[in-house]
């Protein structure tokens, strides 16, 4: 496979220790910001407190480093840009192995998979598809160079087209969400012919305006509405205005500042993760480690904090997400998946879904889960992917 190179994804432990020497040397706040403040304004403190305190006195890294490094790790240059991704083949049924492209959106990483990648490429149900799986950094992220002025998701999925073909996929599936949604829509546009279906855990769209929503459907728009507010009152977008308008201002305040990394994406699980799931809450272990490892990677691999935020300045302001996903140029037109969770930031219904695509093939709405679907709820999107690719990819 020309111009792939093996990576080592290890980190120096004189970066370990000093990530934990930093984080021992900070002090955080003994009052809220306001006596009652409660999450209003923030997590609250003793959210803050409790995840602080796990990740200087418990994390383990070396557990984290050592599942990250079980995978194998490459790198190689497309437009001039370094891409890091894992590559790893099927270990049943190699011979019908789907390749499947997973794209993760943010604060997430690669590391968001780590769920619900042994069970792709060795699924225990033997009526399921094994996949081999094809697992990125975004541009920016981790250790996949930052773009260039300018570069777009779509820009992305270009790239990505290569990477597959590169790695000896004349065809291949997708799944993403968050951002992730947007570098696999294009891919399903129709333009990459490789490309034969796609599934996502977040997908953007409106119900037609005659349409009338059933009380869960409605129940899904008003969590979006909270998420994102009304003009001049962005609920809970500040994080991103700030991303879409001053990146490099907050990205160099966070390059190197632990709690600051904590703090601007740990808000992001605490407010999108279902805090009625036993494994996405800070009582839970896995989702701990899932959290804090995800916070050390953004440490660890500088500038990515700052160059991850160009996804915000670069592509699609969210309060024109539906528009954008039900322009004719950028409907899906290969066979989609949609599996939607009802603490998601955008949950949408069904009817919604239907307005983004031309071949929405499968549809599950889940009583549980939130916007870190592979992290949250693991087997269900397993599940949900061997189901949709098992019967609608084909080659």
């Amino acid at each position: 496979m020309s111009g792939i190179k093996a990576f080592d994804p290890s980190i120096p432990q004189i970066e370990v220790d000093r990530l934990f020497r930093k984080l021992g040397d900070t002090r955080l706040p003994k009052s809220p910001i306001v006596p009652d403040a409660g999450d209003d304004y923030g997590p609250s403190l003793e959210w803050v407190g409790r995840l602080y305190n796990y990740w200087l006195h418990e994390f383990d890294w070396a557990s984290s480093q050592k599942a990250i490094s079980e995978w194998k790790h490459f790198t190689t240059e497309i437009e001039e840009l370094k891409v890091h991704f894992i590559h790893e083949k099927a270990r049943v049924r190699k011979e019908k192995a789907i390749p499947l492209l997973l794209v993760h959106g943010w604060p997430g990483t690669f590391f968001e998979f780590q769920n619900v990648m042994k069970q792709l490429v060795s699924p225990q149900d033997t009526d399921a598809p094994s996949f081999d799986i094809v697992v990125p950094s975004l541009p920016g992220f981790c250790w996949s160079q930052g773009p260039p002025r300018g570069w777009t998701l779509q820009d992305t999925a270009r790239i990505y087209d290569v990477l597959m073909k590169r790695l000896g996929y004349r065809h291949y599936a997708a799944q993403a969400g968050d951002w992730g949604h947007w570098v696999v829509r294009e891919l399903g546009s129709g333009r990459y012919d490789a490309c034969k279906a796609v599934h996502t855990n977040m997908c953007p769209g409106a119900p037609p305006k005659d349409y009338q929503m059933k009380a869960k459907e409605q129940a899904a728009m008003h969590r979006a509405q909270w998420w994102m507010g009304t003009h001049l009152n962005e609920g809970h977008m500040g994080y991103a205005i700030e991303m879409r308008t001053r990146p490099q201002t907050i990205g160099v305040a966070f390059n190197d500042n632990p709690v600051g990394i904590m703090m601007f994406i740990g808000e992001k699980y605490q407010e999108l993760a279902d805090p009625k799931l036993k494994t996405a809450t800070l009582e839970n272990k896995q989702f701990l480690n899932d959290v804090c490892t995800t916070l050390s990677l953004y440490f660890f691999t500088p500038p990515s904090i700052m160059t991850s935020m160009l996804c915000y300045y670069n592509n699609v302001r969210h309060e024109v997400y539906t528009e954008f996903n039900a322009k004719e140029e950028n409907l899906i037109r290969v066979p989609l998946g949609v599996s939607t969770f009802p603490y998601d930031a955008f949950p949408v219904p069904k009817a919604g879904a239907e307005t983004t695509t031309t071949n929405l093939k499968f549809f599950r709405e889940r009583d549980h889960g939130g916007h870190f679907a592979c992290m949250e709820c693991p087997d269900d999107m397993v599940q949900d992917m061997g189901e949709f690719f098992g019967e609608y990819y084909s080659a």
